[in-house]
């Protein structure tokens, strides 16, 4: 027989083998029909209250909100004049010297006044692979942004606090004349805070913008400002006044231009970028100035790249973005990746995968007394399986970007006919579910879920190296193609996290930490030669502590815990009556973690679910997406909860991005994440040194090390969009140089 289910995988933790009795929280369930048309942020019951809940064991609901409200930029009149001066290296010392007349840095009068006659500067001066984040202070609304989004691409990169401290040649070239970095990035364009007595005074000075501009100049390093506005202080970005003021969450949608599509080549040609609380300044450009829109609203510009009257490539938005908001995620690496010529340490790509917990296994059923029903429950039947790989099919069809999907099924072979011949049934019912799952079998990716799916907490050594072994050899005498060392347990059981009372299974679980994992199973995996622990990224100490990462394992450092990305999606949801109940049971008004002011339709939570995996695709994150059987049960004309679900991920994404969606099998990702913690405990150490002349990198680590790299050409370099992309590794102390591909 099957095995039966003992507690939950991902929500709600568990309800034991009887039906549970809930009291009802008085809702009124406006429960859409199966169409999904967005409601969008500014819909009808589409708004939150307060901060989204943070529970653990369960999924976020909505983007987390910054501490403070976006607000103007202060208003000062003038401009900092550009002195003649350029960086120069003597005895290891760098100074500011005065130019003469012929010298390729001197601004004249002439071009100070005409940006049109501007061209961009050229060097054959070496530069670091690194960023150089200026903010005003700590506090800085847009230094969130900027630091998020450089510790997901894995850059090299420094910040200073112009407030704080003095910016000087030293700080931007190192002794040997080469530069510290290869771009700038701006929190704001003004950098202005004010005195005491009230005044807006800027934190740097004159002579502190010359010794920027110079080395910018001089080294020919691009700059980019996240927030900018209209006006010449400090200089002139060639945008002129129109209106301005701040923006809910009815979105300002933003269009990029023929210039915006070159500088932001891996986002749709036609992306309509939605811009949400967030102050805007609404622009027209000087054309007079000599700068070009890259990013408009109707006939306002919104954004800016102009080249200065000294030769310096630059480009401004005139909004604010915080670090939470897609419309950061999908601009703000772009900045980056124009301001670095597309070369950097780190990179970002985006992932779609989904696995599937329980295959073979049966799953409870909400009633809609709000009930639990376990017996008989929901078991998926020849006709789901056989859908669910028509339903892939399609999507790869209808999403090109999304080709490489391949859903991930976390299977139980206990009751399994292992011998059955293998025997679509397209309409079969339970019975032919092995049958027809053999005849799929390639059609899948397949994950050990254990045998029986037992809560591994507490298991014994024999029990736990059983379940695991087992399903192994089940797994390879049905013949599903595996991925070996890859184990994921009944609802991440036996990692440290679990409620202290096992009796209850209706409260979320308390995380005790890794170092209260079940020793036993620990030993039985790396008997078994388990190498990776799918974990859950909603429980702490399950995260990692960089981006992409995976963490090593402290009670057995030949294990690594590799999270997954859990979903509101419930595991006993098989129709869109049954989400939309259980979906404001939790968060709808009087629910458990209420947030919505409304009750919400299928369709709303559907576009708030897929809203919140796009924010996950779009930080690049690799990590899985995980569901349940129930979630593949045909409701109807073919539909199921996770087909709704990948429609509306694969639909947004390809409404912004032009590069593929990747799906990786899960060794693979497994493996890729111990490159990632390899590259982040490596970058802030390695020397990586552009050399213009030659058109080389040179890479040198003190510790030997896996090193991800964009723009760098090493053997075996893989290209994503228009980016060369190469994991280097680097033996201590021994210097590597390889040919590298700049960006326009």
């Amino acid at each position: 027989m099957r095995a039966s289910r003992q507690g939950l995988s991902t929500l709600l933790w568990g309800r034991g083998a009887a039906a549970v009795a809930v009291a009802a929280v008085a809702l009124s369930t406006a429960v859409g029909s199966a169409g999904l048309a967005a409601a969008g942020p500014g819909g009808p019951g589409a708004h939150g209250q307060g901060k989204p809940p943070a529970v653990v064991g369960y999924p976020a609901v909505a983007p987390a909100q910054p501490g403070t409200t976006p607000a103007p930029l202060p208003k000062k009149s003038g401009s900092v004049k550009v002195q003649r001066q350029t960086l120069t290296t003597s005895k290891g010392r760098t100074t500011l010297h005065t130019t003469t007349s012929g010298a390729r840095s001197l601004t004249t009068d002439a071009t100070v006044q005409s940006l049109a006659a501007a061209v961009p500067a050229t060097s054959t001066r070496r530069v670091a692979l690194r960023a150089l984040v200026l903010t005003l202070d700590p506090a800085d609304y847009e230094l969130p942004t900027w630091t998020s989004t450089l510790d997901r691409v894995g850059a090299a990169y420094d910040v200073v606090s112009v407030r704080d401290t003095d910016l000087t040649p030293e700080m931007l070239v190192n002794a040997d004349g080469s530069g510290r970095y290869n771009a700038v990035l701006l929190t704001n364009s003004m950098m202005l805070y004010q005195d005491a007595g009230g005044a807006f005074v800027s934190a740097l000075t004159d002579a502190e913008w010359n010794t920027l501009w110079a080395y910018e100049r001089d080294y020919a390093v691009r700059q980019v400002t996240l927030y900018a506005s209209y006006g010449s202080w400090p200089e002139d970005y060639c945008m002129r006044g129109g209106t301005e003021g701040s923006v809910g969450d009815t979105a300002v949608t933003a269009s990029l231009t023929s210039t915006g599509k070159s500088s932001f080549d891996f986002l749709k040609s036609g992306a309509q970028i939605p811009l949400v609380q967030s102050y805007v300044y609404r622009n027209s450009l000087d054309p007079a100035c000599g700068g070009s829109a890259v990013l408009t609203s109707g006939s306002d510009v919104l954004g800016s790249s102009s080249v200065s009257p000294d030769g310096r490539e630059r480009i401004a938005l005139s909004f604010t973005s915080n670090q939470y908001l897609l419309q950061a995620q999908l601009l703000a690496f772009g900045l980056f990746r124009w301001a670095s010529h597309g070369l950097y340490l780190g990179e970002q790509r985006h992932y779609l995968k989904l696995d599937v917990d329980d295959y073979f296994n049966n799953s409870d059923v909400l009633n809609p007394d709000f009930t639990i029903q376990s017996d008989p429950g929901f078991s998926m039947s020849g006709h789901d399986a056989y859908n669910v790989s028509v339903q892939q099919d399609n999507l790869r069809t209808k999403y090109p970007l999304a080709k490489a999907f391949e859903i991930g099924m976390a299977y139980n072979s206990d009751g399994v006919n292992l011998k059955v011949k293998a025997l679509c049934s397209p309409n079969g019912d339970l019975s032919t579910l092995d049958a027809t799952t053999k005849c799929l079998r390639k059609n899948f990716e397949w994950i050990n879920h254990t045998l029986t799916h037992p809560k591994m907490n507490f298991t014994d050594y024999a029990t736990s190296y059983y379940e695991i072994s087992q399903n192994i050899k089940n797994g390879n005498i049905f013949g599903l193609q595996m991925e070996q060392g890859v184990l994921k347990t009944g609802e991440y059981s036996g990692l440290g996290v679990y409620n202290p009372d096992p009796t209850n299974d209706i409260d979320p679980p308390t995380d005790y930490g890794l170092l209260a994992s079940n020793p036993n199973l620990l030993k039985a995996a790396k008997d078994l030669g388990i190498k990776y622990l799918h974990g859950n990224m909603s429980f702490p100490s399950h995260v990692p502590s960089c981006f992409n990462c995976s963490i090593v394992h402290p009670m057995e450092p030949s294990l690594s815990i590799v999270p997954d990305w859990p979903t509101n999606i419930a595991y006993f949801s098989s129709t869109p009556d049954q989400e939309t109940q259980f979906y404001n049971w939790f968060y709808g008004p009087g629910g458990k973690f209420a947030y919505w002011t409304e009750p919400q339709t299928y369709a709303q939570v559907i576009d708030h679910e897929t809203s919140q995996a796009m924010t996950q695709l779009a930080t690049g994150s690799m990590y899985t997406h995980t569901m349940h059987i129930s979630n593949l049960r045909d409701y109807g004309s073919g539909r199921t909860l996770a087909v709704d679900w990948l429609d509306g991920v694969m639909s947004k994404y390809s409404q912004y991005y032009s590069v593929p969606l990747l799906s990786p099998s899960w060794s693979t990702l497994a493996a890729t994440t111990t490159d990632w913690n390899s590259h982040f405990g490596a970058k802030d150490a390695v020397s990586a040194v552009y050399d213009p002349a030659l058109r080389t990198v040179t890479l040198t680590s003190p510790t030997s090390a896996a090193l991800k790299t964009t723009g760098v050409r090493a053997t075996g370099y893989q290209t994503y969009g228009t980016s060369s992309m190469s994991t280097v590794r680097l033996t201590a102390g021994i210097p590597a140089s390889y040919p590298v591909a700049l960006l326009p």
